[in-house]
Formats: C-alpha cells, structure tokens, sequence
C-alpha cells in the first residue's frame, strides 16, 4: 500500500465516494437504502465533523467520518466503508489511526468514540484499540403502504393493549428523560439512524432533529418517573424513505404500544411521500423480536423489507487514550 492517501474529503469526492459505497453493498438491492448519497454534501459542512477517503492508483477505496460531541469529549463514527478488494489488507486499521491523528491535533480532549457495527471486532482492532461491545440491537423493518393504511385497525389493535404512549416534547426530552438516563438508556448510550452517543445534555443537539418524535408511557402518577421512550426520525436513502426509530424499554407491552405509536407518527410526516419503510431499533431480546413481528406482520399485515428486518448491530466503544 505505498501509493495509499488518506485525506480529508471534498465536494470534488462525491462521484467516486457513491461509487465505493455501492460497492460494498453484496446485493445491488440492497442500494436502495444507502444513505451516503443523500448525507455526504451534508457531511462536508457540518460543524466538528471530519469526512477522510482513502485513495489508491486515483480510486477511492476507504470512507471514514466522525464528529466530534458531548462537549468535545468524545467522537461518533457514522460511517466506515472499505472497497470488498482492500480488506483484511490493513486499510481499516490506517484509516483508524489517521482518523485518530487527526482528533489528537484539533481535539485533544476527545478520549473516546462510540459507533455500530454489523458485528463484534477481530482480535487485532481490540488490542489497537481497546474495542469493547457495550450492547447488541435487533432490527426488524416493514414496507408501509401508507395509502391504503387501516387506521381503523390500527385503532383497534391499540384499543386492545389498554396502555398509551403520548408525545413528548424536547424540553421534557432534555429536562427529564436526559435526568434518568441510566433507567431508559443501555449503558447510557443513545442510539438513532446510525449513531451512537452518550445520553447527555451535552449531545442534546446532536440527539435531536426538527421533525423528530418523541414519545413517552403515559404515566398519571407525576411522582413516577417514565418507564419508555423511543424517538423517531425521517431518514431519506437512495430510492426510499426510511422512518428510523429505537424503542427504549424492556416490557413487551410497551415495546408494542410504542411500535404501534411510531406506526402514527411516521403515517403522519411520511403521508405525502411512496416507496416508505419503518425500522425500529431495541435492546436485543428474541421476545421482542416475536411480539413486534406478530404486531406489525399478523395484526397490521405489514410486509417485511427483506433487505433489513431480522438484523442485529451492535454499540462499541473504543479508546482514543
């Protein structure tokens, strides 16, 4: 790898950048829900953020981008892509380092980075970095016809649980959901489209998007302090339109009023638009898994999106120290 440049990105990149990221991608269908096309631009102007491609023979082989958050404390990887003909060759392992390079130079304060993964790390990125899994998701995703959407049906099923979510507004977000982080949070990390961050006011405008939904158990005793939460998000990909969202509880009767509530809200913000998919993220629990499919696939007749559903991801944290 003697001709290898690792640089920060530019506007100029996009073309070659899109072009590696279908590559990684080992069913071209599976194209449909990238979202490097509809972020990279996006990418290059966000405060704090850097964009690093690797280069070999003029090609685009490497994608690596982070921000820097919680109070420049620590980084969030969103991104990390290597072209199927340059792995296991070392490439991830020098994008890491130069990445980390960077961080020291214009960050110095930043000692940690938190990012997903579709799996746990080889032997050799543990030692380099002191790579831990803090926890594992299960993902299951379903078209949304939302055209001919039985609303009256989606009434009914909810009826039939006898509990309710309710809206939650930011300032409750950040004044009393941030509070008991510990309680809703797995080892207080939040996790949404891609990126994974503490669960601290000092992310808060990282966490949180115009449009984005918020939903909370409704609680009539004031004294008790939420038991769930889950956050959802429009997430525009290549050929469609994704409604992202995690589901922060335990009980599985809330994990279905909270599906069945962000089946509302993404009805709402996704009405005007075709060709819709819900993912929803959680803890990973097979009981989960059962009742969100017996949910949305027996009682609503969704149709999976075979291309996401029944996936599993999983939160690392890793040492910039």
């Amino acid at each position: 790898m003697e001709d290898l440049e690792i640089r920060l990105a530019s506007v100029a990149d996009y073309d070659a950048v899109v072009e590696l990221s279908r590559a990684t991608y080992e069913d071209k269908a599976d194209e449909d829900h990238d979202y490097i096309p509809n972020r990279f631009h996006g990418w290059l102007s966000e405060r704090k953020r850097a964009v690093f491609v690797a280069e070999m023979d003029e090609k685009i082989v490497g994608l690596r981008s982070y921000v820097v958050v919680n109070g420049d404390q620590s980084s969030a990887c969103d991104v990390e892509k290597i072209h199927p003909k340059f792995r296991k060759q070392g490439l991830q392992i020098k994008m890491i380092e130069a990445n980390r390079e960077y961080i020291r130079k214009n960050y110095p304060n930043v000692t940690r980075e938190l990012f997903y993964a579709p799996k746990k790390f080889y032997t050799q990125r543990q030692e380099l970095f002191a790579d831990q899994v803090l926890f594992k998701q299960d993902i299951i995703a379903y078209h949304i016809d939302l055209e001919n959407l039985d609303v009256e049906r989606l009434n009914e099923v909810a009826t039939r649980l006898a509990l309710e979510v309710r809206p939650c507004t930011r300032e409750e977000f950040v004044e009393e959901i941030l509070s008991i982080a510990f309680k809703i949070f797995p080892s207080e990390v939040f996790t949404l489209d891609g990126m994974a961050l503490e669960a601290s006011r000092a992310n808060t405008g990282a966490m949180v998007r115009d449009g984005d939904r918020f939903l909370v158990d409704r609680n009539e005793d004031d004294s008790e302090p939420f038991k769930s939460y889950s956050h959802g998000r429009i997430s525009p990909r290549n050929k469609s339109l994704h409604w992202e969202c995690c589901v922060y509880t335990r009980s599985h009767f809330l994990f279905q009023v909270h599906l069945l509530g962000q089946v509302r809200c993404a009805s709402e913000v996704l009405a005007d638009h075709k060709n819709t998919v819900i993912v929803i993220h959680f803890l990973s629990d097979s009981r989960l898994v059962s009742y969100g499919r017996k949910l949305l696939e027996g009682l609503l007749g969704f149709k999976p999106c075979d291309r996401l559903n029944m996936k599993q991801e999983y939160v690392h944290k890793e040492s910039l120290g």
